[in-house]
């Protein structure tokens, strides 16, 4: 499946006739594209099947329409003018089921993670001891009493080199602390790659599925459809335990956007409507540590494709390589700074372990970048 025209705004100036520096890929006869663009005044740097371009928006819509039919035409325009809105406006919302929706737009959502299992990188398997989930439900309860608008319960390590785990083995870690914390009102999100997983905790009470796998299995898609979540459409490559050998790239940020728009359409295909989709770039998934440096560098980037932006950066082995920490809940000070730049780029969900801390630093970066006190002070 192709993407059709992908779009991905790097710098956009203000007003229609300001100028926008742009990713243009996904075109054929692109190389007929460059010299009418050219010729408008556009500065133009052609890389394999992209172009890099300091342009504006009427400079490009017109060398389109002198370059392709009207169909292409307008469908460059569209994608153009819809990335640029996006890269500059609001966060969107999220659809959830109920007529309810996760509030993005208003500011950064911070999301608490609960792992339930025994091999989990971050936590060693503390809220999962001996195969009670007891631990687990009271962390939940203590992550939501510190601030967080949402918790992603998993049942499946996906650290590097990580083991699968048998679904039935799954459903019986997640299903008691999602039926435990379904109350208490905040939503839930159910970070797992196997549909009868998603199928059980949505049953459960979870209104979102978190997917690290990258949208490949359609059966898990199809659920998500059925049911109405919500649903985190992640970037990655391979399977945790194969991951670090698909971690090279000629450009991670191009081609990072390009899976997200082309797992979009896949989406779309399989019922499940942008409106309830978030895009992440899986920060340490099949990526080096410069890579997830790179991505964070780049985050609002990843906004031109007109979804909320969720980041999972917390405690991750890329900010120990950075701090010289080979403990992971040795990383906070690490964890804060990528959620706080997340925020300054318009990120819409933050994926964290340490929630009272990442809500107030959260807080405060989202006022500085709005020049404004919160509402809920």
């Amino acid at each position: 499946m192709t993407t059709g025209t992908v779009i991905r705004i790097e710098e956009a100036g203000l007003g229609p006739g300001a100028q926008v520096r742009l990713v243009l890929s996904g075109v054929d006869r692109l190389q007929e594209l460059h010299r009418p663009w050219a010729s408008s005044g556009a500065t133009l740097e052609r890389a394999g099947g992209r172009i890099r371009a300091t342009t504006t928006v009427e400079a490009l819509a017109r060398a389109a329409g002198r370059t392709f039919d009207k169909a292409q035409a307008a469908e460059i325009d569209a994608v153009l003018r819809s990335a640029v809105a996006s890269w500059a406006g609001e966060t969107p919302r999220v659809e959830l089921p109920g007529e309810q929706e996760l509030r993005c737009d208003e500011r950064p959502l911070v999301m608490g993670v609960v792992n339930v299992t025994p091999d989990s990188f971050s936590d060693g398997g503390q809220l999962y001891p001996d195969g009670h989930p007891g631990r687990a439900i009271a962390h939940g309860r203590a992550l939501i009493a510190q601030g967080a608008d949402l918790l992603d319960v998993g049942g499946e390590s996906s650290r590097p080199g990580a083991e699968p785990v048998h679904p039935a083995e799954e459903r019986e870690r997640v299903l008691p602390v999602i039926e435990a914390l379904a109350p208490l009102g905040v939503p839930l999100s159910i970070d797992t790659t196997k549909a009868e997983v998603a199928a059980a905790a949505v049953d459960a009470g979870a209104v979102v599925v978190n997917d690290v796998s990258g949208a490949r299995a359609e059966a898990l898609l199809d659920v998500v459809a059925r049911a109405g979540v919500a649903y985190v459409l992640m970037h990655t490559r391979g399977t945790p335990a194969d991951m670090a050998e698909h971690a090279a790239y000629d450009d991670v940020v191009a081609e990072v956007h390009e899976f997200l728009a082309e797992g979009l359409m896949r989406c779309e295909h399989a019922g499940v409507p942008r409106e309830r989709v978030l895009v992440d770039p899986g920060i340490g998934f099949a990526k080096t540590a410069v890579h997830n440096l790179e991505l964070l560098r780049a985050l609002r980037q990843l906004r031109s494709l007109g979804r909320p932006v969720a980041v999972g950066a917390s405690r991750k082995s890329f900010l120990g390589a950075i701090l010289g920490s080979n403990d992971p809940a040795d990383r906070l000070e690490g964890s804060l700074a990528c959620a706080a730049l997340a925020a300054q780029a318009g990120a819409g969900v933050i994926r964290v372990h340490d929630v009272a801390a990442t809500v107030r630093a959260v807080r405060t970066a989202h006022a500085i970048a709005t020049a404004r006190l919160p509402d809920d002070r």
